[in-house]
């Protein structure tokens, strides 16, 4: 979705606002993608809008006792010309995505900001509950009472029976089977379990905001779920390996990261574990995407196959 998708005028955003008790001075265009288009208030507030229903605010309620998790302050929906819109507007953090800033900070500011990230995500993982949401992103089996291994093995059968209906080319369809045949062989490394915790589940450098060098908020909390705590490093490391920009250097924050969150550092076979993560996160995009991301993510199976988790752990051993 873009501006251009939303019948709206500034006129009617402050009429919305007002029902609400905020009334603002300034109001600017701040960010969108294919869903909602975001607004900064007085630099105060974000606003956001989207014609499909937010579920941000159930979700930001689980961790409003957390720092660093902006807060909402209304919700709801509204019709403009027919057209109905759903709102959200919650505290602005001030400050850069750490993926604008990463270059520009010291080997001792990385490590730092890596040592914050893992003190709140210690904090956030302390949040239970008594099942599991299995999936990536969304929960494809919410609330899982089973174990995680079992629920990943269902989460496994269900990747296979999706990419059934994806024609990809040959030589890729080996490469895909290669993968099931690591998840399926080292599935017992999912046994190890503390139980389920709350997970951001979409924890990358473009929703962690840093002001002045610390962290400052974590944004975007619409695919939080309950998993196992090492589940919460999957997009943290493919980021790390696989940037979108060549150059981006994230390894010494994501190790820092690694040494200081609790729940991980007794976690048996660790390697294999993150690396199943990654090997069903690419066979879900194949799934959502189909033949426009098929070499993309064929090249990024190769490489978890090839062994680059393993290969990053021992690398931080020997240092």
């Amino acid at each position: 979705m873009n501006q251009d998708d939303i019948d709206l005028h500034i006129n009617d955003i402050e009429e919305i606002l007002k029902a609400q008790g905020i009334f603002i001075s300034m109001m600017e265009f701040y960010q969108e993608n294919s869903q909602i288009v975001d607004y900064l208030l007085d630099n105060k507030y974000l606003l956001r809008i989207s014609k499909f229903m937010l579920d941000n605010q159930m979700k930001q309620n689980r961790v409003k006792s957390i720092s660093s998790v902006p807060q909402i302050h209304s919700s709801g929906a509204f019709t403009i010309s027919g057209q109905q819109y759903y709102y959200l507007i919650n505290d602005y953090v001030q400050g850069n995505d750490l993926w604008s800033v990463i270059q520009r900070l010291t080997d001792e500011q990385k490590y730092d900001i890596g040592r914050e990230i893992a003190r709140f995500l210690n904090e956030l993982h302390s949040i239970t509950a008594v099942s599991y949401d299995i999936g990536h992103y969304i929960a494809t089996i919410p609330s899982y009472k089973k174990s995680w291994k079992d629920g990943h093995l269902e989460y496994i059968g269900l990747l296979r029976n999706g990419l059934s209906e994806v024609d990809l080319e040959p030589k890729n369809k080996d490469i895909v089977s290669k993968a099931f045949d690591y998840l399926y062989t080292n599935i017992g490394s999912l046994e190890y379990q503390t139980g389920a915790k709350l997970l951001h589940n979409d924890f990358h450098p473009k929703n962690i905001i840093v002001f002045e060098d610390r962290v400052a908020g974590i944004i975007d909390w619409e695919c939080s779920l309950f998993g196992e705590a090492d589940f919460e490093l999957t997009h943290l490391f493919h980021w790390c390996i696989y940037p979108s920009i060549p150059g981006k250097n994230l390894e010494l924050l994501l190790k820092s990261v690694v040494e200081n969150l609790q729940l991980i550092s007794n976690v048996p076979n660790i390697e294999k574990r993150l690396t199943i993560y990654q090997l069903e996160h690419e066979l879900n995009q194949l799934i959502w995407n189909g033949k426009k991301q098929e070499e993309e993510r064929m090249q990024r199976i190769k490489g978890w196959l090839d062994g680059q988790i393993d290969d990053l752990f021992e690398k931080w051993q020997m240092e």
